[in-house]
C-alpha cells in the first residue's frame, strides 16, 4: 500500500468535540452506514443554525447551516440528525485561534455514534492553507478524526496528492493517503510556465 504522511510537529493537540451537546459513546468505524432517504417528517425543523461548542470556558468549534432536521428513532433506523443545505464548520486551537475549517452541501449526524458524515464538494482547509476535496467524509466526534475511502486530492500549495482514501486529525495538522494514484508538482509547473515566457 503507498501511503504519503504528513506531520506537522508544531500543531497543538485535537479537539475534544460536541460532548456538551451528545453523550460519548464507542463507535465502530465500519458500522457507518450510508445516507438513506426517509420519507418521514421530522420531529424538529430549524432555520439558520448557528452552534458553538465550548469545553471548560474553551470554545471547541463553531457550526452554520441554513436548516437543520431532527429525525427521532423508529424501527430499525437509529435517530439522526440532517442539514439538508450543507454545514459549515470551524474549529479552534487552545488559543482560541482557528485551526481548521470544514464545509459540504449535505450533511447527516448519528447522535448514538456521534459520527457525521457529509456528501457534495466537502473541503477541509488547514492552518496552513492545505486543502482536502473529497465527495464523502465522516467525522468522528470522539476519535476527532476524519476520514473517507472514497477519492481524494490534497494541495499542499506546493503539490497536489490524489488517492483512494485517506484519514486525519480533525485540525488536519496529519494526514496519510491510503492509496496514492497520482501527484503533481506545482512549482515544477510554474517553473515550466515561466521558462515558456522567457
Amino acid at each position: 500500500m503507498t501511503s504519503v504522511t504528513h506531520h506537522n510537529k508544531t500543531a497543538i493537540g485535537a479537539l475534544a468535540l460536541m460532548a456538551v451537546l451528545f453523550g460519548a459513546c464507542k463507535n465502530d468505524p465500519n458500522a457507518v452506514r450510508a445516507l438513506n432517504e426517509v420519507d418521514e417528517d421530522p420531529m424538529e425543523y430549524q432555520e439558520n443554525i448557528v452552534m458553538v461548542y465550548t469545553d471548560s470556558a474553551l470554545k471547541k468549534f463553531e457550526l452554520r447551516a441554513p436548516t437543520a432536521a431532527n429525525y427521532p428513532e423508529r424501527e430499525e433506523q437509529e435517530p439522526y440528525l440532517e442539514f439538508k443545505d450543507g454545514i459549515n464548520v470551524l474549529f479552534f486551537d487552545p488559543d482560541g485561534e482557528q485551526e481548521s475549517s470544514m464545509r459540504g452541501d449535505y450533511a447527516i449526524r448519528y447522535p448514538k455514534r456521534n459520527l457525521w458524515e457529509s456528501r457534495g464538494n466537502v473541503e477541509v482547509i488547514g492552518k496552513t492553507g492545505e486543502k482536502l476535496n473529497t465527495e464523502h467524509l465522516i467525522w468522528d466526534e470522539i476519535e476527532e478524526t476524519i476520514y473517507s475511502d472514497e477519492f481524494v486530492t490534497i494541495n499542499t500549495g506546493k503539490e497536489i496528492f490524489m488517492g483512494e482514501g485517506f484519514e486525519a486529525d480533525q485540525g488536519f495538522t496529519e494526514y496519510t493517503i491510503k492509496k496514492l494514484v497520482g501527484e503533481i508538482s506545482l512549482e515544477d509547473e510554474e517553473n515550466t510556465a515561466l521558462g515558456d515566457t522567457l
